[in-house]
C-alpha cells in the first residue's frame, strides 16, 4: 500500500503533473534564499522558463540581485543541482528570473475567536395595555405575556 508522498512522487515526472513538479522545485529554490528573505516572498512561479518571484517587502536593488545571483548560481552548477537534492529542478529550464516587490505587507489570516456576550435588557414596558383581541387563544397569550411584563416590572 502505497501512501501520499510515494504516489506524488510516482506520477511528478508524468507529462499531465508537470505543476507538480514545478511547484517541488519553486520550493526549493526558495529554501536557499537566506531566511530573512524567505518569509517575505509571497509567492513563485515558472511561465515560459522565466521564474517570477514576488516579494511582499521593500527591497533594495542589492537584495533583489542577491536573491537573483543566488537562484541563478545553483541552476546553472549541476553539481549544486545534485549534491543538494535539487532533482526536482533537472529537466526543468529557466533561463531569466524576475523579482517583483509588492509593497502590500503580507498579513497572515488568524482567526481570533471573540467572548460571546450574553446582553440583558431591562424592560421598558409597564403592561398597561388594554387586549381587544377575539380569538380565545390569542386573547390568553396576549394577557399571559402581559402578566409577565407587569410581573418583571413590579419585581425591579
Amino acid at each position: 500500500m502505497k501512501n501520499a508522498s510515494q504516489i506524488i512522487t510516482s506520477i511528478q515526472y508524468k507529462p499531465q503533473f508537470k505543476k507538480v513538479l514545478d511547484y517541488k522545485c519553486i520550493s526549493k529554490l526558495i529554501s536557499i534564499i537566506l531566511p530573512s528573505l524567505q518569509k517575505s516572498i509571497k509567492h513563485g512561479f515558472i511561465h515560459k522558463n522565466i521564474f517570477y518571484i514576488t516579494i511582499t517587502a521593500s527591497l533594495n536593488k542589492y537584495d533583489k540581485d542577491n536573491i537573483i545571483n543566488t537562484i541563478k548560481m545553483v541552476l546553472n552548477s549541476k553539481m549544486i543541482l545534485e549534491e543538494k537534492g535539487f532533482v526536482e529542478c533537472n529537466n526543468i529550464e529557466i533561463d531569466d528570473i524576475i523579482v517583483y516587490v509588492d509593497h502590500k505587507p503580507k498579513i497572515p489570516a488568524n482567526l481570533h475567536m471573540t467572548n460571546a456576550h450574553t446582553l440583558t435588557y431591562h424592560e421598558r414596558a409597564s403592561g398597561d395595555i388594554e387586549i381587544n383581541i377575539k380569538d380565545k387563544k390569542l386573547n390568553s397569550l396576549a394577557k399571559e405575556i402581559q402578566e409577565m411584563i407587569k410581573k418583571e416590572v413590579h419585581d425591579t
